[in-house]
């Protein structure tokens, strides 16, 4: 039974178990205990007669004929009748059965009430246990509901009610994730929207800028279209900038569901520098490919892509003209590894620790390019399909970004 599983039922039950024992041994007692009283009665009543008769000259071997007889004869009962000895006659009339009686009836009155009250006080000491166990737990959980999980709900023994407990602790500890994950997405809430605000400032400012001088200088066409150029710019920033951030913040907020599949290591790459091989020639530098064009591995092509495309992004970058770019990838029986690499101006010590924060940009890159998100959203994408995204550098010879991919049997 699994109510006997728990512990203190199983005790109360056991203490049931042995009481309702001793109560039929007592019957039994009782009922031996009454039997011999009985026989003495009956050995008393005996000695009497005999001892009447004796005296009244009665001869002894019809005495003891008589005490042999098991048959009542019809002159026997109709004498009794006479004298009132009937079956229907009040006990009262018989002294020593009356008192026989009253004794047996007394015996077994405080006995009973003796295993009536240790029956109550098992009964009333499981009760209590019981309440005193529903008053904890019910303080626990108004603390659950409180947002307070510090304490936990007795789960310390088996049985119906701790299992109980335990679905309760469950449950628990779900609306305690769900709780902190709430609280994460306010705060991460917060600091998207406060990111968001202050990189748009910037380019607003400029905007609002370049608005008042075209409309103060209608006539000179030079300058009109300088600064339309110029809006267009912070146009193109702005986009690129809330683009960004979305995925940024889809991918953080779990929205994103990447679906990995066989991708062409040497394709994806071609695909990442697409864009990014015209801008390199313009600024003189050179983008190398080293790697075996039929290596395969599995990710999400797009957004690997992506990924991809800020490394070679960021990499020219922190290149100075004449540089070069190099991207290359080797597998192994366990993970994938793309790794692009650049000779540029490198990383400095204090700064390696922070290149995939949200809008990080070193002192020394104030007239660089870029809105400081590219190595985030890398980051994200990476981790996002369970791969690793990290990054070594010497300051003064470049900087290497590495992805690694680990291999399953899917």
């Amino acid at each position: 039974m699994s109510i006997l599983q728990e512990k203190t039922a199983r005790y109360y039950f056991i203490s049931l178990m042995c009481l309702i024992g001793f109560f039929f041994l007592w019957i039994f007692f009782l009922s031996w205990f009454h039997g011999k009283e009985s026989q003495h009665l009956i050995f008393e009543k005996e000695q009497t007669m005999v001892s009447s008769l004796m005296e009244q000259g009665v001869d002894q071997s019809l005495i003891a004929r008589a005490l042999k007889d098991s048959a009542a004869t019809r002159e026997g009962v109709e004498l009794l009748q006479q004298l009132g000895h009937t079956d229907s006659a009040p006990v009262v009339l018989f002294s020593s059965i009356d008192r026989s009686v009253h004794l047996f009836m007394g015996i077994a009155v405080v006995v009973t009430g003796i295993w009536a009250l240790i029956l109550l006080e098992m009964t009333v000491h499981f009760l209590r246990r019981r309440e005193n166990l529903y008053q904890e737990a019910e303080g626990i959980i108004t603390q659950f509901s409180d947002g307070n999980f510090e304490k936990h709900l007795p789960q310390n023994e088996i049985g119906s009610i701790y299992q109980l407990f335990a679905a309760v602790e469950e449950l628990a500890v779900a609306l305690r994730a769900q709780s902190e994950n709430e609280q994460h997405m306010k705060a991460f809430l917060k600091d998207t929207i406060s990111d968001i605000s202050h990189q748009l400032k910037t380019p607003l400012a400029a905007l609002h800028m370049y608005t008042e001088i075209i409309s103060q200088e209608p006539d000179h066409m030079e300058t009109v279209k300088r600064f339309t150029d110029k809006a267009m710019q912070s146009l193109e920033r702005i986009e690129q900038l809330v683009q960004a951030l979305l995925k940024v913040s889809r991918i953080d907020a779990g929205s994103i569901v990447f679906q990995k599949d066989k991708q062409s290591a040497a394709n994806l790459v071609s695909g990442a520098m697409e864009d990014l091989s015209v801008r390199a020639q313009k600024e003189g530098k050179r983008i190398v490919i080293k790697g075996n064009p039929e290596e395969f591995f599995l990710c999400d092509g797009q957004w690997t892509r992506e990924a991809v495309a800020n490394l070679i992004k960021n990499a020219l970058d922190h290149t100075e003209n004449g540089g070069v770019v190099t991207i290359s990838w080797e597998s192994s029986p366990a993970m994938f590894r793309l790794a692009v690499a650049d000779d540029g101006c490198g990383i400095a010590e204090e700064d390696i620790h922070h290149v995939f924060k949200r809008f990080y940009r070193s002192k020394r890159d104030c007239n660089r390019q870029g809105i400081g998100l590219g190595l985030s959203l890398a980051k994200s994408i990476v981790e996002g399909q369970g791969g690793i995204l990290s990054v070594s550098s010497t300051p003064g010879e470049g900087a290497v970004f590495t992805i690694l991919f680990f291999l399953t049997n899917s």
